[in-house]
């Protein structure tokens, strides 16, 4: 039976040591950090700021043409809200808005919900959480994911 020499710990407490300064790296964002999501979502189109119908941050922006709002849920005295949903609607005179493409949308794709607004237009809509945070690089791609779903909807919808 092999027994752990000093080195051995040695080394191993060593390389224990160098593996945390990476982990500390970790840029975790939460709603008090508006200004990044900011600047996330304007990496992928024009972005401003907003309030909604309840006094809540929101942004609105345009990605690959399309426009979007984002609205924030979960909030408390309007801050530390703790999920969003993105969402798009596009002119139901100018894309699909068939129950059987839109079943067909829904089953197919992971990310992203379609549906018929109260106005006949086709509305797209993808929610994330970000409750006790969400790291920099999971939400920048969940705001690349919503860039995808724009363009499979505007796509599967036309």
């Amino acid at each position: 039976m092999l027994r752990p020499t000093a080195f051995s710990a040695a080394l191993s407490a060593l390389m224990t040591l160098t593996a945390l300064p990476a982990l500390a790296e970790t840029e975790v964002l939460t709603f008090d950090n508006l200004d990044t999501f900011e600047e996330l979502l304007r990496g992928f189109g024009s972005v401003e700021r907003d309030i909604d119908g309840e006094d809540d941050p929101m942004f609105r922006g345009r990605i690959g043409g399309t426009r979007y709002s984002l609205y924030f849920y979960g909030c408390e005295d309007h801050k530390d809200c703790n999920n969003g949903t993105f969402v798009a609607y596009f002119d139901g005179q100018d894309y699909s808005t068939d129950p059987d493409v839109i079943n067909e949308y829904n089953n197919s794709y992971r990310f992203g919900k379609a549906s018929v607004d109260g106005d006949g237009d086709l509305e797209i809509n993808y929610s994330f959480a970000f409750k006790g945070g969400i790291t920099r690089e999971a939400l920048d791609d969940t705001f690349d994911w919503w860039r995808v779903i724009l363009e499979q909807a505007e796509e599967h919808f036309e």
